[in-house]
């Protein structure tokens, strides 16, 4: 493995714990229970089904999108409005409203990943 490289490593068994930690991402296959093998991995599928390990790999990347995308509207509207209050065009109060409008569309965007 060259520097940078990242290793997926999928297992099933207690033998497989020590390569599921040492792995870039470790995934375990934990249909009856997986016990160290769980604890060690990063992710969980909760069936044996290797099928199963492509549609957790979209569905961390899409989660990952949404939550990179929540940060920066957060952050950008919430940057915009410090601006318009240092300014004086926004009042202390118009401004706590304003940042809680910003909190509950930004959590109900992240309400997305869940689909």
């Amino acid at each position: 493995m060259q520097h940078g490289e990242s290793v997926l490593m999928v297992g099933d068994g207690t033998n497989d714990a020590p390569a599921l930690s040492a792995a870039t991402i470790g995934v375990a296959l934990a249909g009856h229970g997986g016990g160290i093998t769980a604890e060690a991995a990063d992710v969980v599928v909760l069936v044996d089904d290797l099928a199963r390990v492509p549609e957790a790999m979209r569905i961390s990347r899409r989660t990952v999108h949404i939550a990179r995308q929540c940060i920066a509207v957060g952050l950008g509207l919430s940057v915009v409005g410090m601006i318009a209050a240092a300014a004086g065009i926004l009042a202390p109060t118009a401004g706590a409203l304003v940042q809680e409008g910003i909190d509950l569309a930004v959590i109900l965007n992240a309400l997305r990943a869940s689909r």
